[in-house]
């Protein structure tokens, strides 16, 4: 039986083992119904647009606002003047979760040192953090993104290697998740376009744990290209939340009509208006006249400039109501000069107080990440288990691997240091205790160990150079008291 037969019987089996909606899928793909399959996953699609409309302020609804007609004149224009507010939101959101890379550790002691190296030189070389940083932006943009693990081999080295390349429908990418009623994730449909000869061929691809399915649209149907998945995982990571400044377009969309028609009136009254009467506006000079003095010829004669109405009361506090609700509801601290100015002076538990807004956000969101992150982490280890580092897959294995998203402000690390190194010489904390926290070594307890070493090297140290001290001394007043003869 040749590779080809074997990979048929395989699916097969795995189409008769499967259950429910995973049954119909591989059902569907076996047919090459790859129409059919989209149906059975979900479809964002309505939702990611309406949210990149939002997100894109070429396309607010401020922008739809009509020129005035002018009879015998050409349309007065109307100023248009959208903001981008939900891109602030969203920045703030994002430099809450992760404006510092995620901290990685190993929760056992056992774990090997090698090992965890390897693992953090990996997500090095695979940009992990920047590409962890795109997903979550298009995240909170368009209510989705996802990352895909592209294993391929290098033509370089000759060897396998991995490259992460973030979907979403602003990338050009059609997102199509399948769950089953617990949550898991139990298949993955990817959809892009590719240039092919003349002509551009719609590409279909579905990932699941033993199989990744490629569908190219064929003139009549499609073809089907079964690749088997050498990690027993989708390569992929979902990120689906809503969007970061949910339920306050309405309130964003009056903000931008308030400005725009503020400016239409500033525009009108931007050349000088004045009042005057019928015997006044016939005795004004004209344009290129050296004077500009107005004769007045009766005391019913009038000439007075025109002032703007000035902007009302109740217009700047709609203003500033509208931006105060619009960053308070979206639990969005407001990042002003002024304000920044003044957190240079706090201490990271004052700013913590100042800023509670955005942690109150960023709690709330490492409920969906901080759980993608946990999976991603374990999809990482199949990969360098099985594909990139196959010579490691016992240690690899062996790896208990806790993450921790990081502070958004950077802390003073010489007042924290001083404050450890204080608690331990007072006792109040053991070396054991000193060295987690102050976080600077990768396995805590070999550098415990080495501690311990030089500690003690030095205390031999200084018993030897003592005792020879001792000894010299002994030697010395020996020398003296021995009478000569």
């Amino acid at each position: 039986m040749n590779f080809l037969d074997r990979l048929f019987t395989f699916f097969q089996n795995k189409t008769l083992n499967a259950l429910g909606v995973e049954r119909d899928l591989m059902k569907l793909i076996k047919a090459k119904d790859i129409s059919r399959a989209m149906s059975l996953m979900e479809d964002h699609d309505v939702e990611v647009s309406k949210a990149l409309c939002e997100y894109n302020p070429k396309s607010h609804a401020v922008m739809g606002r009509r020129d005035k007609t002018r009879k015998g004149q050409e349309d007065y224009r109307t100023e248009k003047l959208p903001r981008t507010r939900q891109r602030y939101i969203n920045e703030v959101e994002l430099f809450f979760l992760l404006g510092n890379p995620i901290k990685w550790k190993v929760s056992d002691e056992s774990g090997d040192a090698d090992a965890f190296s390897a693992y953090k030189q990996f997500l090095r070389e695979i940009r992990f953090d920047s590409k962890m940083r795109q997903a979550k932006r298009l995240a909170g943009a368009e209510t989705q993104s996802a990352k895909l693990y592209h294993i391929y081999r290098d033509e370089a080295t000759g060897l396998p290697w991995v490259k992460i390349v973030v979907l979403s429908k602003s990338n050009g990418y059609t997102l199509r998740p399948m769950f089953d009623q617990y949550g898991n994730l139990l298949a993955f449909g990817c959809g892009y376009y590719l240039k092919e000869g003349a002509g551009t061929v719609e590409h279909f691809d579905i990932h699941t744990p033993t199989f990744i399915f490629r569908g190219r649209k064929a003139k009549i149907g499609w073809d089907v290209t079964p690749v088997l998945n050498p990690t027993g995982k989708i390569n992929i990571i979902y990120y689906k939340q809503n969007t970061a400044w949910d339920g306050l377009q309405p309130r964003i969309d009056r903000e931008e009509s308030i400005d725009s028609k503020t400016a239409d009136t500033n525009n009108y009254f931007a050349d000088p208006m004045f009042i005057a009467t019928a015997e006044v506006i016939k005795s004004l000079p004209k344009a290129d006249s050296p004077g500009k003095g107005i004769k007045l010829s009766s005391k019913d004669d009038r000439f007075e400039y025109l002032n703007p109405p000035m902007s009302s009361e109740t217009r700047q506090q709609e203003k500033s109501d509208l931006k105060e609700s619009i960053l308070f509801d979206t639990f969005t601290p407001e990042f002003t000069p002024e304000k920044m100015v003044g957190l240079g002076t706090l201490s990271g538990e004052a700013i913590k107080r100042a800023m509670v807004l955005g942690y109150i956000k960023r709690d709330n969101r490492k409920e969906i990440y901080d759980e993608l992150v946990d999976r991603e982490k374990n999809l990482i280890l199949a990969i360098m288990m099985n594909v990139t580092h196959i010579h490691m897959r016992d240690k690899l294995a062996s790896l208990k691997i806790e993450h921790e998203f990081s502070e958004p402000f950077n802390e003073d690390i010489t007042a924290r240091w001083q404050s450890i190194g204080k608690a331990y010489a007072d006792g109040v904390l053991s070396l054991e205790e000193s060295v987690k926290l102050m976080g600077v070594a990768d396995n805590y307890q070999e550098e415990i160990e080495r501690i311990r070493q030089m500690k003690e090297a030095s205390a031999t140290s200084i018993y030897q150079d003592a005792k020879t001290n001792l000894s010299t001394k002994k030697d010395e007043n020996s020398s003296i008291n021995t009478p000569t003869e």
